[in-house]
């Protein structure tokens, strides 16, 4: 079981105490207990919270199999195998900060133990849902239900890298959970990522100087090395379209003209555009 691998950099969400194996269950001194899923995941939400559903994780599954984001994968795992540290003390562990389904981690693991020898792959996702499904797909990777939000359960220092794609981002415990000097990359959409979809089918609209406020939020504890954009073409049929939308916030707010004009696309191009944030943790940092 690869959770015995992590073990020793998982803390308890109740009261920060470290976590150990115990038959089946993650539990701390204190007696707060937390039962491993037949999947091999483990759920440490102190409380039940909303995240993706079913419905919106099977979706993105399905439109990440075609292919049509494997391009930022492969600039993900480019990325961040050029900004790790030269030397790296201990196990390389990467943080997937919303791995959704999993699909990012388990490219990057694959691509990063072929040429490291190993990867301790980590991912952290709100959704119950994808985490269940990461897990089975994923067995070489450990996969925790925890909200980003908060603490996350994780001991000070534990990870030689993170990425995070199009998920919640919190400055104060990616710093804290971050080795010195190790490399944090950020996937934001780019100003005219879907454009041609949101405009016909009236989708949410890209947050105005987006790019700039993500530099602004990490200027404290990270340094921004590179800045990389990727735009490109896709050619959709009706399904993939609807996957599209289904997998994203939009899902949550398509109103009933945009579900039926949706019906009515049998096709169709748009832009994907992203901007990837390659940052690095501060040697230092004056508190």
């Amino acid at each position: 079981m690869v959770l015995t691998d992590v073990a020793p950099i998982l803390v308890c969400p109740v009261c920060r105490m470290p976590l150990n194996f115990e038959q089946a269950t993650l539990r701390c001194e204190r007696g707060h207990a937390f039962d491993v899923a037949k999947e091999g995941y483990v759920n440490l939400l102190r409380k039940k919270l909303p995240g993706d559903t079913k419905e919106m994780v099977v979706a993105r599954r399905a439109f990440f199999d075609q292919g049509y984001y494997e391009p930022v994968s492969d600039l993900l795992n480019r990325l961040l195998r050029v900004h790790l540290p030269d030397t790296i003390e201990g196990p390389l562990r990467i943080l997937d900060a919303g791995c959704g389904e999993g699909y990012y981690l388990g490219r990057l693991q694959q691509s990063l133990s072929n040429d490291y020898g190993y990867m301790q792959g980590v991912g952290i996702d709100i959704s119950k849902d994808a985490i269940r499904l990461a897990a089975r797909r994923y067995p070489g990777s450990s996969f925790l239900v925890a909200n980003l939000k908060e603490a996350l359960p994780l001991v000070e220092q534990a990870l030689t890298g993170m990425v995070n794609v199009f998920a919640p981002r919190n400055v104060a415990e990616y710093a804290r959970v971050l080795q010195p000097g190790a490399p944090l990359l950020i996937i934001i959409p780019g100003s005219h990522h879907l454009e041609e979809l949101r405009h016909s089918l009236h989708l949410l609209n890209i947050e105005e100087n987006k790019q700039q406020h993500v530099i602004e939020q990490f200027a404290g504890t990270f340094d921004l090395l590179a800045l990389h954009t990727l735009t490109y073409k896709l050619e959709l049929e009706q399904g993939e379209i609807e996957q599209l939308v289904v997998m994203t916030p939009n899902y949550w707010h398509q109103s009933t003209e945009s579900q039926a004009r949706l019906a009515e696309l049998a096709d169709f191009t748009t832009t994907v555009d992203f901007v990837c944030l390659v940052f690095q943790r501060k040697l230092s940092v004056s508190e």
